[in-house]
C-alpha cells in the first residue's frame, strides 16, 4: 500500500496537476502532442513538488509503453537547504535500446548511483520529478501510465503494522533452472514473474530479464530497480519501487498482493555462491505455535527444482537480513500499452542438406538467427552480455544477445511455460538442431522452441521430430 514517504501518480486528474510541455493526457496516460498530423519529436512532464518527510535517499520508477524508435527518461531533484538540486537522470529507457541507468556521479551533496540517488550528509525535504518522452517516428509515441517516488525516510521508527495469517499463491521458480548467461540478473526476473504470473499471465522469466537488463558498464550490478518497475508496466502491471517496513509488506499481503524484497545475503550465503543481495518475494505470513511468526517466501536461490522457491523463514531472521527494499505490484488495470515486447509464431522446418537442423520461418519468410543471437561464443575473449550504450531513442540497436532454447513436453502438464524443462543452446548455421528419438523409438518427439531477443521479443514454434 501506498505509504508517508511513497508517492504515485497514476490517473489523470493526477497527472494534470503538474506542467505539460508538449505532452497531453488522455486516458490515464501521458502521450506526446500531435501537430499537423504527427507526434511532435519529444516532450516534458513535470509534477508539482512534493513533499516528504525528512529523507536522505530518491528511487524513482515509471511505467508505460514504448514502441519501438520511442523511448523515456525520468529525472529527479530535491530540496535540500532550501534550494533546488540539479536534476538527476535515471536513465533513458526502452526495452528496444541498450539500456543504462545512470552513471556513478559526485555532484556537491548528490550521490548517483544506477538505480537511487544518495544525499551525502545532507536532508531532503521535498522532491520534483519530471519525465521526458522521445521519439524518433511521427507515428508513434511512448506513454506514461505511472510515475513515482520513495524516499529513504530518517529518524523514523519503522511500523510493525496489524499482523495477517495469509498464503498467496505465487508462481514458483528457481535460478537453478533458468538460462546461465542470465544468471546475474534472474532473481528478480524470476520473482516479476511470479508475481504476474499469477495474475493469468505467462511471461517467461527470461524473457524479463532480456528486458530489464542494465548495461551501465560501471554499474557493479546488472539489477536496476527502476527497469524491472518499468518492465512490469510495460506489461501492463503497474509496479513500483520503494522503501518500506513490516506494516507495508502485511498491509500488501493482507490487500492479497506479493512483495519483492531485497534481502543482504550472510557471508557464509556469499561464500556458498549466492550474490551479497538477493531477491525473494513475500507470498505470505504465518503463525507459529510457539507465538512467533514466520515469513513465506518465493527464493529464486532455494535448491534445484521450482518447488523448492517454496521456503519459509522465522520473521525476525527475515527482518535483519531484510534492507527495506520492496518492489510492489498490481493487477493489470488499462490492458498492455502499446510497444511491450511480443510473442509470434513460427514454423520450423527441417533443412533438407542437413538432417537434424531446423530453421524458423515467420509469416512464410525465412527467419535466420545470426551466429551471435546469444552473443559472443563462449570461446571467445569478447564473449559479453552487454556492449557499448545508447542514451536516447536514437541510439543503435544493441548487439544480439538473446536466448534460445527448446523443450519436450514433461511427464505433467504444467500451469505456465516457465515451469517447463528448458534446454538452452546456441544458434547453428541460422537455426536450431533438434535429435531425432532414439532408435528404436516409434514415437515422435514435439519440440517446442523459444527465441527471445534483447529486448524480451519471443519467436515460438513446436515442431514434431
Amino acid at each position: 500500500m501506498e505509504s508517508k514517504n511513497t508517492f504515485l501518480l497514476q490517473e489523470t486528474e493526477e497527472f494534470m496537476r503538474g506542467e505539460l510541455d508538449n505532452v497531453t493526457v488522455a486516458e490515464s496516460r501521458i502521450l506526446l502532442d500531435v501537430v499537423q498530423g504527427g507526434h511532435v519529436p519529444y516532450g516534458c512532464y513535470t509534477s508539482p513538488a512534493i513533499p516528504m518527510p525528512a529523507f536522505d535517499a530518491v528511487r524513482v520508477s515509471w511505467n508505460g509503453g514504448t514502441p519501438p524508435g520511442t523511448a523515456l527518461e525520468a529525472q529527479a531533484r530535491v530540496l535540500v537547504d532550501g534550494n533546488w538540486t540539479a536534476w538527476c537522470s535515471f536513465g533513458r529507457w526502452s526495452p528496444y535500446l541498450q539500456r543504462e541507468g545512470a552513471k556513478p556521479t559526485v555532484r556537491g551533496p548528490l550521490v548517483m548511483r544506477a538505480d537511487q540517488l544518495l544525499l551525502d550528509s545532507k536532508i531532503g525535504m521535498q522532491v520534483q520529478l519530471r519525465i521526458y518522452l522521445y521519439s524518433k517516428d511521427e507515428k508513434a509515441t511512448p506513454t506514461v501510465s505511472l510515475l513515482g517516488v520513495s524516499v529513504r525516510a530518517v529518524d523514523v521508527i519503522p511500523a510493525g503494522g496489524r499482523p495477517v495469517n495469509a498464503q498467496l499463491h505465487l508462481m514458483p521458480y528457481i535460478v537453478a533452472r533458468r538460462a546461465p548467461a542470465l544468471r546475474g540478473v534472474m532473481d528478480l526476473a524470476v520473482c516479476l514473474a511470479s508475481l504476474t504470473n499469477r495474475w493469468g499471465a505467462d511471461i517467461l522469466p527470461e524473457e524479463f530479464a532480456l528486458a530489464m537488463r542494465d548495461a551501465q558498464p560501471e554499474a557493479d550490478d546488472a539489477r536496476n530497480l527502476s527497469f524491472t518497475a518499468a518492465v512490469a508496466g510495460c506489461w501492463g502491471f503497474p509496479a513500483w519501487a520503494c522503501w518500506g517496513d513490516l506494516a507495508l509488506l502485511r498491509a500488501e499481503v493482507r490487500a492479497g498482493f506479493g512483495v519483492i524484497t531485497a534481502m543482504e545475503s550472510t557471508p557464509a550465503q556469499v561464500a556458498a555462491g549466492l550474490p551479497a543481495v538477493r531477491y525473494v518475494a513475500v507470498r505470505g505470513f504465518t503463525a507459529r505455535p510457539d507465538g512467533g511468526w514466520t515469513a513465506l517466501l518465493i527464493d529464486p536461490w532455494a535448491g534445484p527444482g521450482d518447488f523448492d522457491a517454496e521456503t519459509e523463514m522465522p520473521l525476525d531472521d527475515f527482518l535483519v537480513a531484510w534492507n527495506n527494499l520492496a518492489l510492489c505490484m498490481r493487477p493489470r488495470r488499462h490492458g498492455v500499452p502499446a510497444g511491450c515486447p511480443a510473442r509470434s509464431s513460427v514454423w520450423l522446418r527441417q533443412d533438407r542438406a542437413n538432417p537434424g537442423l531446423y530453421r524458423m520461418h515467420l509469416g512464410g519468410t525465412p527467419h535466420p538467427l545470426p551466429d551471435d543471437f546469444c552473443g559472443a561464443a563462449p570461446e571467445s575473449p569478447e564473449n559479453s552480455d552487454s556492449a557499448g550504450g545508447a542514451d536516447s531513442a536514437d541510439a543503435k540497436e544493441p548487439p544480439a544477445a538473446g536466448v534460445l532454447a527448446w523443450s519436450l513436453p514433461d511427464e505433467r502438464p504444467h500451469a505456465t511455460a516457465g515451469h517447463r524443462t528448458l534446454h538452452f543452446v546456441r544458434p547453428e548455421q541460422g537455426g536450431i538442431r533438434l535429435e531425432k528419438p532414439a532408435e528404436g523409438s516409434h514415437t515422435p518427439l514435439k519440440y517446442t522452441v523459444y527465441a527471445i531477443d534483447p529486448s524480451g521479443q519471443t519467436l515460438v514454434g513446436d515442431t514434431l521430430v
